[in-house]
């Protein structure tokens, strides 16, 4: 019932090529799921030698208005893959909870094939793709993790995310964050708003308390769930430098 609630692609004919603002030197790119089905995404392969960032985002758009977010994260100096889950923008198939966390796993072996392991990973999860960066990095050495403006557990977040349908919530394991961070090793940063209004900052800060250390908070002041990097401005690309900077120094001693 909720599928049809809780995703909302946008599709993109296959020969419409990236929009004239799309920050410079992506590269598109197509990644075949373990289940054959194909997912488009973009990659930025400079600066060379540098970490990936693996951004998943959320249940919305496609990677072409995604593709900002580039130049959010500027300011860390990082290659980035931005990938469609499967029914978004000019990737196959229809969205699903199992479909997403195949996306994110075959974006990771990809970028393995590129010579990326995952030590040189950080996967991003903003909203949804939170809870599909969370199944992705159970049991993965990666550099870090960063989870913005996502939730627990749909369940949780339910009535805020459905208000049409009242009285009713998914499952308690469908998109479970939550149960999955004891397998969750790499540093983790939690970004959130305190003011967002369709998944509380109280869900962000439950999955800081239960993530494992090394771990970061960051609670933007006014900012609600799709403003966050606009209301911290510069400051929302130094917290998350300095983290990355720390998680790179960890990996170094390690």
């Amino acid at each position: 019932m909720f599928e049809s609630y809780l995703y909302y692609p946008d599709k993109i004919p296959s020969d419409v090529p990236p929009p004239a603002w799309t920050p410079p030197g992506a590269r598109e790119v197509f990644i075949e799921d373990e289940d054959s089905v194909r997912i488009h995404g973009l990659w930025w392969d400079e600066p060379a030698g540098r970490p990936v960032i693996l951004f998943l985002h959320g249940n919305a758009q496609e990677v072409y208005s995604w593709s900002l977010v580039r130049e959010d994260l500027s300011a860390l100096g990082c290659r980035m893959l931005l990938i469609d889950y499967r029914g978004y923008g000019k990737s196959g198939g229809e969205p699903r909870e199992a479909g997403l966390y195949m996306d994110g796993r075959a974006a990771l072996a990809w970028l393995e094939g590129q010579g990326v392991g995952a030590k040189d990973t950080v996967v991003f999860g903003k909203s949804l793709g939170g809870a599909v960066a969370c199944e992705i990095a159970r049991g993965r050495e990666l550099l870090g993790l960063v989870l913005e403006s996502t939730f627990t557990s749909l369940a949780s977040v339910a009535r805020s995310l459905f208000p049409i349908l009242p009285g009713y919530s998914p499952g308690p394991d469908v998109y479970d964050s939550l149960s999955k961070l004891p397998e969750i090793t790499c540093p983790v940063l939690v970004i959130h708003g305190d003011e967002d209004l369709l998944i509380p900052v109280a869900e962000g800060r439950r999955l800081f308390e239960d993530a494992h250390e090394p771990k970061q908070l960051y609670i933007v002041p006014g900012a609600g769930h799709n403003d966050v990097s606009i209301m911290a401005g510069p400051q929302y690309g130094e917290v998350i430098n300095k983290w990355l900077e720390k998680a790179e120094s960890r990996k170094g001693n390690g």
